[in-house]
């Protein structure tokens, strides 16, 4: 029961928290497509397609040259895990479980932005680009293990952090 419980608030908070993020750059930019629902939604769970590596790389371009939006873009791809992460840590009887549970809430966010790419692809202009980006790139299955390894790497990367900060590694 700890590990539903540990997982659905690790969910809640990540994608609360993008939901912030989003509302944050929906008044800030001007040119934010709201009239595009499947847009939107879908960038509830895309920040889990930026792997650690390039959360970092962000984070260099804004040493290089101070931009509230390229800040935003960092905090958005860092703060949202990590939060989620040391909550799912604390709530978690064990690290097994705050681990397992930020690693399906990783693996979780990736599979249904990649449905919502490839449903959404025919209704959204941007989601069609992005998913034609992909597959021109990777081909249809390669593609698909791209958005999947990556939410994966999140898992483990993150979820080490979780399975850190547990109660039961302290």
């Amino acid at each position: 029961m700890n590990f539903i419980k540990t997982f659905l608030i690790t969910l809640a908070i990540y994608i609360g928290l993008n939901a912030v993020f989003l509302a944050v750059s929906i008044f800030i930019s001007t040119s934010f497509p709201l009239d595009d629902i499947f847009f939107v939604v879908s960038t509830l769970f895309s920040p889990i397609m930026s792997t650690p590596g390039t959360s970092f790389m962000v984070a260099i371009g804004l040493i290089a040259a101070f931009d509230l939006l390229v800040f935003l873009s960092f905090l958005a791809l860092i703060v949202p895990p990590l939060v989620a992460v040391i909550v799912g840590a604390r709530l978690g009887e064990t690290g097994k479980i705050s681990f397992l549970s930020w690693f399906l809430t990783a693996v979780i966010s990736c599979v249904v932005y990649l449905l919502l790419l490839i449903l959404g692809q025919d209704a959204s202009t941007l989601l069609g680009n992005t998913w034609a980006g992909l597959q021109l790139l990777f081909g249809f299955i390669g593609a698909i293990l791209y958005m999947i390894i990556a939410g994966v790497v999140n898992g483990i990367f993150y979820g080490c952090f979780s399975y850190l900060f547990s109660k039961g590694s302290l």
